[in-house]
């Protein structure tokens, strides 16, 4: 679990010690390593002239359910993963059977919102990005499919177009794919071919449908025509992209990039309410925004007024500017918006 060192005065009622807090000149300890902070603690330790403490932040068991089975069950679907994306590369075939497989993996393993949630946010490494992506989106888009009441079948499709929908960039040359610097525009182009690649390399297969083939042929295709392939409008894109796109979108600014650093999850709401309404299909990506969010009821962030604090409700009319509760403030992030949130701590 990740540890911070916080002020004593911005310290909380229940928040768990991560390393014992010990009067340096006699070794006398007060509070022990993964001993729960009381108020009464707290005061004790201002009385003793205690300046800070550090905590363990986020405990993504109890907040998410992150369990060592959960985290087992991410990495095996991933390295899997990416043994069939590297399959992809040498070989130029797609082993449907074992996505397949992969996908009943994932519909055992991860069958709670929390699970997900937690896995999404928990791994965020640059150097497995292009694996877990794959992971991400699909679980994403399976979330959507169910908030937006489709059925199982639809709700199956998604998942395993979610898989399957970047295996295009597997065709790319790797220095463009992971290229740290700003794309050339004749780089940028052949990064566009990817969702191309991707349909090519799966039309031939009858056991897949032909919504899935479209649904990641079209994952990046915008509502308003601005998207690619092909820049086709609204009415022409199927349901399987356009869930896919809302998923693809919000795993992409929420991971690190050899290019990119992470943004916070409620920097990438307010990104894609603000800065791409209009692109993604308006009833997804409000449904996605208003129930994801409040998976992050119970989260600690840093503010950015130096504090530390509880995620404690989630105001509907925005859903990024939430309300935290530091010690027993609570600050409406909506009306305030002279602090914002700088991260999940």
């Amino acid at each position: 679990m990740p540890k911070l060192t916080i002020p004593l005065n911005e310290c909380m009622p229940g928040m768990l010690v991560a390393e014992a807090v010990r009067n340096l000149d006699n070794g006398l300890v007060y509070v022990g390593e993964n001993q729960e902070l009381t108020a009464e603690t707290i005061e004790t330790l201002k009385e003793l002239s205690f300046d800070e403490v550090t905590i363990f932040v986020n405990t993504w068991d109890d907040v998410w359910k992150i369990t060592k089975e959960t985290r087992e069950s991410y990495k095996k679907c991933t390295d899997t993963v990416q043994v069939l994306l590297n399959q992809v590369t040498t070989d130029n075939v797609v082993d449907y059977e074992a996505f397949k497989n992969v996908k009943l993996q994932m519909q055992e393993a991860f069958n709670d919102n929390y699970k997900i949630i937690g896995c999404i946010n928990l791994f965020k490494y640059a150097d497995s990005y292009t694996y877990t992506h794959s992971i991400n989106v699909a679980l994403l888009s399976m979330l959507i499919g169910k908030w937006m009441k489709y059925g199982e079948q639809m709700i199956e499709s998604l998942l395993i177009a979610g898989l399957l929908h970047d295996i295009g960039k597997m065709k790319i040359d790797p220095k463009i794919l992971n290229k740290p610097d700003k794309l050339t525009e004749s780089e940028f182009e052949e990064i566009k071919q990817h969702s191309r690649y991707s349909y090519e390399l799966l039309q031939d297969n009858k056991s897949i449908s032909l919504d899935i083939k479209i649904g990641i042929l079209m994952h990046h295709e915008k509502m308003d025509g601005s998207g690619y392939p092909y820049g086709v409008y609204s009415e022409n894109i199927n349901d399987i992209a356009k869930v896919l796109a809302v998923a693809d979108v919000y795993d992409a600014m929420l991971s690190e990039r050899p290019y990119q650093k992470k943004h916070s999850p409620f920097d990438v709401m307010q990104l894609m309410q603000e800065g791409v309404f209009g692109k993604l299909d308006t009833k997804i990506l409000l449904t996605f925004l208003t129930n994801i969010a409040t998976y992050y009821i119970g989260t600690y962030v840093q503010l950015s007024n130096g504090q530390i604090g509880e995620v404690v409700a989630i105001n509907p009319a925005c859903v990024y500017r939430p309300i935290i509760k530091v010690q027993d403030k609570y600050i409406d992030l909506y009306t305030d918006h002279s602090i914002h949130i700088i991260e999940l701590t």
